[in-house]
């Protein structure tokens, strides 16, 4: 029997989750948990880039607040600005 896709998908979000409790602190664990709330494929996307960058050895300690920020900043630098006028 092969296992729903979406099973799977959700199995590799958990774990994915469970490894960002280990290299976030407690500020920048619930400002993820904000995102995800909001907007969750880029709180994934966001666990991804913090997951892979420690797997690489670029990030070697927990992440603060401050710096969870900073990785935020950088990762929506190239999104669009809006400005609306009344």
């Amino acid at each position: 029997m092969q296992n729903d896709p979406s099973e799977d998908i959700q199995k590799q979000i958990i774990l994915l989750e469970n490894n960002l409790r280990t290299c976030l602190d407690k500020g920048a664990l619930s400002r993820y948990f904000a995102i995800k709330t909001a907007n969750p494929e880029f709180a994934l996307q966001v666990g991804i880039f913090i997951v892979q960058s420690i797997n690489q050895k670029y990030l070697n300690q927990k992440l603060t607040d401050a710096e969870f920020k900073e990785i935020l900043k950088k990762l929506q630098e190239n999104k669009k600005q809006f400005r609306i006028i009344k």
